[in-house]
């Protein structure tokens, strides 16, 4: 089971709200294929940026003549990155489109979640009650005075 986050797009006109499931965690497919991955997902801009910075990349690689070994170690690197933030650039493309949060499911798949979500919308998903937190007592760490002598028995001194 995985974490997704639903989003909705705001109703249109005598029409019900599109939800969409993204899921969270490490994407290969976007470490694998950058380019088909945006594409796919309609991020116009992440694949325009990713198209000036492999350009870039590899002009500074030349430039610099660096080896072989270690323009591939750093290729795997951005790939890496890519992958990692892959589902974090696409929420925040979904809230800059209008898409609206709303909320956290734990399901097996999207469409597990997409119908978790329609069917239990009006029961408060996102709403939590507040949680108290009380400490257990009111002392105090570390203690504002020493004891006598000037020393701590909890750290004893070693020379």
């Amino acid at each position: 089971m995985r974490f997704f986050t639903l989003h909705e797009r705001p109703a249109r006109p005598g029409g019900d709200p599109e939800v969409l499931a993204v899921a969270s965690g490490f994407r290969w497919w976007a470490a694998v294929v950058p380019p088909l991955w945006l594409l796919w997902h309609r991020l116009w801009l992440g694949f325009a940026l990713y198209m000036l910075f492999s350009i870039v990349l590899g002009i500074a690689l030349a430039i610099g003549d660096i080896a072989d070994p270690a323009a591939t170690a750093i290729g795997l690197a951005v790939s890496f990155l890519i992958g990692a933030g892959a589902a974090d650039y696409r929420r925040w493309t979904l809230q800059r489109r209008g898409w609206r949060f709303g909320g956290v499911l734990r399901a097996s798949d999207a469409a597990e979640a997409e119908a978790l979500y329609i069917r239990n919308r009006g029961a408060g998903l996102t709403a939590a009650p507040p949680v108290a937190v009380t400490p257990s007592s009111p002392q105090a760490f570390p203690p504002a005075v020493l004891p006598r002598g000037g020393s701590s028995d909890a750290f004893p001194r070693l020379l």
